[in-house]
C-alpha cells in the first residue's frame, strides 16, 4: 500500500493558511475564556496562569452548534479526531493527539466513566442537553488523574441552576425520521439550594451500519440528569445523578453486512455526592464519593456469538486538599477506585483496585507561573506506577503567553486483556508514555474587534502498548502482550477573529502518528485535519457555517484499509423570536458527501432538521 499522505488537497492548503493567521492560545483563547478553569490542575485557576494546552466549550457555543451529541462538539476542536461505526448512536472512538481511544480519561463532574472491560469510553450515548461546559486538557495528565490520562483529559460539567425557577423546552425533527426533545427545570431557592433537572430523548431510523447494506439500523436514546448544590455552614454539598440509555440495531459478520435482528441495549450511569469545606481561611478540603456504571446487552436470535451481557461498575473515593500560601499553591490528596466487570457469557467476574496519593505545587510570579505534580498508583492486579509533570507559563507582554510542559503517563490493562478466558494475559504491564509540548499564543480583545492565535508543537512516545502477539515465537496461540511502541508528534494551530458581531475561527492539526517498530501509520489518525467556522450575529439571528476537513488515513493497523480524505460542510441558523421562543434549523453534510470514518461503515448523507424552543 502506498503512502496516502504525500498529496495535499487545495482545501487543506487553504485551512493551513487560515489557521496560521487565525489561531488560538494554549488555553485555546479561540473560545471566550471563563473566570476559572478546573481540570488542568484539579482546582479553580486563572486560565492565563495555566501552562497546559486547554480548550473550553462554553454553553453559548453548545447552543449555537445545535449538536445532537457531545462528540459532534469535540470533533470540531484542534487535535481531536473521531471514528463512528455506522451513523447516529453507534460505537464511537475518540483519538486525542493520535493516542488510542482508551488514552483519554473522561470525567463527568469529577467522576471517572468508561468500560473497564475494554478500557475505553463509548461516546455514542453522550448528548449535550444537560451540559454547561466542557474542558479539554491535552498531553500526559496521569500525575494528577492516574490511569488512562495518557493523551489528555476531557471533563463534562453538567448544568447548575441559579435565580428564579425556569423551564426550558426544546424539540427538533428532520430527515431519517429523526426527532429529539428535552425539558429542563432549573433555579435556586431563597435558602441557597440550586438545582437543574433535565430529561431528554432522541430517535432516528439512521443508516445501515454496513455501508453496503440496505436495512436501516435505528437508534433511540433517553437521558435524565439532576444536579443539586447547597450551602452547608461555610462549605458546600453537591449531588449529581445522570443516566443515559440507548437501543441500537447492529450489523456485523466477517464481511460486514446486514444482520436483521441483532439489537443492543446500553446504559451509562453516574451518581456522586461531594462535600467541600474550608478547614482554614486558606485551606479547602473536599471529599467525593461516586459510582459510575456502563452496561451493554446484545441479542441476536440467529447467532449466539453476537450475544453479550457486560456490566462495568466503578466505585470511587476522592479526597483533595488545596492550600493557598501567597504566591504558592499546594494541592495534595488521595484517590481510590474499584472497577468491577461482570460478563456471565464469557464468563468473567473480576475487580481491579487502584489507590493513589498525589501532590502538586505551583508558584505564581508577576510574569511567570511554574507547576510540578507527582502521583504514585498502587494497583491490585498489575505493577504499581509513578508519574510526574512539570509546566511553565511565561507572560512577558499583555496578551502574550509562552508555555511548555513535560509529563509521564500510563494506561491500565483492561479486564478483557487480563482475564478473558483462555486468551487473557494476567502478566500484562501498564502501557507507559512520556511527552512534551511547547506553545506560543497571543490574544487581544476590544469593544468591536478581538483576535487570538497560537501554535503548539507536541511530541509523545508510547511503550509497552498492548497488542495481540504469539505466546511464543511461531505459536498459533495469540494473547494480549506488551509488544508495541509508537511515537506521536505534530503541530496544532487554531484561532479566532471577532468583528462587530461576525466571527471566523479555524484550526489545523499536522500529526505524525506512527508505529515505532515498522513505521506504519496508526489506524484512523489523519496526518492532516482541520475545521473552519464562519458565523454572524444579526440582532436576534445567529447564522453559522462550518467546514470539517479530514485527510487520508488507514482504517486498520499496518496500513490496511485505505480511506480517502474528505471535507464536509454544515449550516445552521438560530432565531430568537422573543424572550420566550426561538427557532432553529440546520443542514448536515450540505453537499451530500460520501465518506468513511471507519472502513465499511455507513454515514448519513445530506440531512435537514428544524426545531423550536421555549423558556418560561
Amino acid at each position: 500500500m502506498g503512502q496516502p499522505f504525500k498529496k495535499r488537497t487545495s482545501i487543506t492548503t487553504l485551512i493551513m493558511a487560515a489557521a496560521a493567521t487565525l489561531s488560538a492560545t494554549p488555553v485555546q483563547a479561540a473560545e471566550e475564556l471563563p473566570a476559572v478553569i478546573v481540570t488542568a490542575g484539579r482546582i479553580a485557576e486563572d486560565p492565563a496562569r495555566v501552562s497546559s494546552d486547554v480548550t473550553i466549550i462554553e454553553e453559548d457555543e453548545i447552543k449555537k452548534a445545535q449538536a445532537p451529541s457531545v462528540v459532534e462538539l469535540l470533533k470540531r476542536k484542534v487535535g481531536i479526531h473521531v471514528a463512528s461505526t455506522g451513523g447516529p448512536g453507534k460505537a464511537t472512538s475518540l483519538f486525542m493527539r493520535g493516542g488510542n481511544g482508551g488514552h483519554t480519561l473522561v470525567l463527568v463532574d469529577g467522576v471517572r466513566v468508561g468500560a473497564a472491560s475494554t478500557g475505553a469510553f463509548d461516546w455514542s450515548l453522550m448528548s449535550p442537553e444537560d451540559i454547561e461546559r466542557i474542558e479539554i486538557v491535552r498531553g500526559p495528565q496521569s500525575s494528577l488523574y492516574g490511569a488512562d490520562a495518557v493523551s489528555g483529559v476531557i471533563q463534562i460539567f453538567t448544568k447548575t441552576g441559579a435565580g428564579a425557577p425556569k423551564v426550558r423546552i426544546n424539540g427538533e425533527g428532520g430527515g431519517m425520521n429523526s426527532s429529539r426533545g428535552s425539558m429542563q427545570l432549573s433555579g435556586s431557592t431563597e435558602n441557597g439550594i440550586s438545582y437543574a433537572l433535565t430529561a431528554a430523548g432522541q430517535r432516528t431510523t439512521g443508516v445501515s451500519v454496513a455501508a453496503n447494506g440496505t436495512e436501516k439500523d435505528p437508534f433511540r436514546q433517553s437521558q435524565f440528569s439532576g444536579h443539586v448544590e447547597m450551602a452547608v455552614g461555610e462549605g458546600t454539598l453537591e449531588v449529581t445523578v445522570r443516566q443515559s440509555e440507548g437501543r441500537n440495531s447492529l450489523d456485523g459478520g466477517w464481511v460486514l453486512a446486514d444482520i436483521l435482528n441483532w439489537n443492543s441495549h446500553s446504559r451509562q450511569s453516574v451518581y456522586s455526592i461531594k462535600g467541600s469545606y474550608p478547614l482554614l481561611e486558606n485551606w479547602e478540603s473536599s471529599l467525593q464519593l461516586s459510582h459510575s456504571a456502563d452496561d451493554v446487552t446484545g441479542t441476536d436470535p440467529a447467532n449466539a456469538a453476537n450475544n453479550s451481557d457486560i456490566h462495568t461498575k466503578i466505585s470511587q473515593l476522592n479526597w483533595q486538599n488545596h492550600v493557598d500560601l501567597d504566591n504558592f499553591s499546594l494541592l495534595f490528596g488521595f484517590d481510590h477506585h474499584s472497577d468491577r466487570v461482570e460478563n456471565p457469557l464469557a464468563p468473567i467476574n473480576r475487580v481491579l483496585r487502584q489507590s493513589a496519593g498525589f501532590a502538586a505545587l505551583s508558584w505564581h510570579g508577576e510574569i511567570i507561573d511554574l507547576t510540578a505534580s507527582g502521583r504514585y498508583d498502587r494497583n491490585s492486579d498489575f505493577s504499581d506506577k509513578g508519574t510526574w509533570h512539570i509546566g511553565s507559563a511565561l507572560r512577558p507582554l499583555v496578551g502574550l503567553k509562552i508555555s511548555a510542559n513535560y509529563g509521564t503517563a500510563f494506561k491500565a490493562p483492561s479486564v478483557n486483556d487480563l482475564y478473558w478466558p483462555a486468551l487473557g494475559n494476567p502478566n500484562l504491564k501498564p502501557e507507559s508514555s512520556k511527552g512534551w509540548d511547547a506553545g506560543i499564543a497571543y490574544e487581544q480583545s476590544g469593544e468591536t474587534l478581538g483576535y487570538a492565535f497560537s501554535a503548539t508543537w507536541f511530541d509523545q512516545r508510547f511503550r509497552d502498548l498492548i497488542a495481540w502477539a504469539p505466546i511464543t515465537p511461531g505459536s498459533w496461540t495469540w494473547i494480549p502482550s506488551n509488544v508495541n511502541k509508537a511515537r506521536n508528534r505534530g503541530l496544532e494551530l487554531s484561532g479566532r477573529i471577532d468583528f462587530a458581531g461576525a466571527y471566523v475561527a479555524a484550526n489545523w492539526s499536522y500529526l505524525l502518528a506512527k508505529d515505532s517498530a515498522n513505521g506504519t501509520w496508526l489506524a484512523r489518525r489523519p496526518k492532516e485535519s482541520g475545521n473552519i467556522l464562519i458565523g454572524v450575529d444579526i440582532g436576534d439571528l445567529n447564522l453559522e457555517g462550518s467546514l470539517a476537513i479530514v485527510g487520508p488515513r488507514f482504517s486498520s493497523p499496518n496500513n490496511f484499509s485505505y480511506m480517502a480524505g474528505y471535507h464536509k460542510t454544515d449550516l445552521r441558523a438560530r432565531y430568537h423570536v422573543n424572550e420566550t421562543w426561538e427557532l432553529t434549523a440546520r443542514v448536515d453534510n450540505v453537499e451530500g458527501k460520501k465518506y468513511e470514518e471507519a472502513a465499511g461503515y455507513g454515514v448519513p448523507g445530506r440531512v435537514w432538521y428544524a426545531g423550536a424552543g421555549a423558556t418560561f
